[in-house]
């Protein structure tokens, strides 16, 4: 009897061991190990929208390139060419031709009115000076291919009797710089304008131009009041 009494204690022993260990082995088992850094990098990566809405094409190397910025900003206001400006731009250093009244136009705009008293210059760039009401004298750079100003206006030294000369001579003049370009170009066949100064008195203002033709430089005097003209 004894006998028959200790097997199910054995069994149940046995059973109990064995659940222990079934238990032990499913928690063990149970653990998933978590994504690697690489992975989660990139899901992340490929998550994130493109903030310009156009999806990226990849490079060579299977990654997505970045797209490229336009090196200039071609939204800004157009140039109207009225405004001063700093320096030329027009990549024109030789026009075909020059138009004095523009020239002259902008420089005296420049300046807030007044009369033009001389112009200098070459090709494209003229510098322009305007006396004022009070004779002070005003200077500006004029572009003739963009028909505007692109340096100035600057003040230009004047002592008080070439101001109350420019009064007297403003006055008096009825041949002005343009007709006086003119007049100038048309005394010298062929001729280019490289300067018009007006001077002389108030009671007789006269115009000295420089022209070049053919490599010869001549002077050429006309007249503010009658337009009479004089080559030498």
């Amino acid at each position: 009897m004894q006998r028959r009494r200790s097997l199910p204690v054995l069994t149940a022993s046995t059973a109990i061991g064995l659940g222990l260990a079934l238990a032990l082995s499913a928690c063990s088992g149970a653990e998933d190990p978590g994504p690697s850094g690489s992975a989660t990098a990139t899901r992340s990566a490929s998550a994130t929208p493109d903030p310009s809405g156009t999806a990226a094409a990849p490079s060579g190397d299977g990654k997505p390139s970045t797209p490229s910025t336009p090196s200039d900003d071609q939204t800004g206001p157009v140039d109207d060419g009225t405004g001063p400006g700093t320096g030329n731009g027009s990549g024109v250093d030789q026009p075909e031709s020059v138009d004095f009244g523009l020239v002259t136009e902008q420089g005296v705009a420049a300046a807030g009115g007044g009369t033009v008293v001389s112009v200098v210059g070459a090709g494209d760039n003229w510098t322009v000076v305007v006396a004022g009401p009070d004779g002070s004298q005003t200077q500006s750079v004029v572009s003739a291919t963009l028909g505007r100003v692109t340096s100035g206006p600057f003040p230009k030294d004047a002592d008080e009797a070439t101001k109350a000369a420019n009064v007297a001579r403003a006055a008096a003049v009825r041949i002005d710089a343009v007709a006086a370009a003119d007049r100038a170009l048309g005394a010298v066949a062929g001729s280019s304008l490289t300067s018009l100064v007006l001077g002389g008195s108030g009671q007789a203002p006269v115009w000295t131009a420089t022209v070049t033709a053919g490599g010869t430089t001549s002077t050429v005097t006309v007249d503010a009041v009658t337009g009479t003209t004089s080559a030498s």
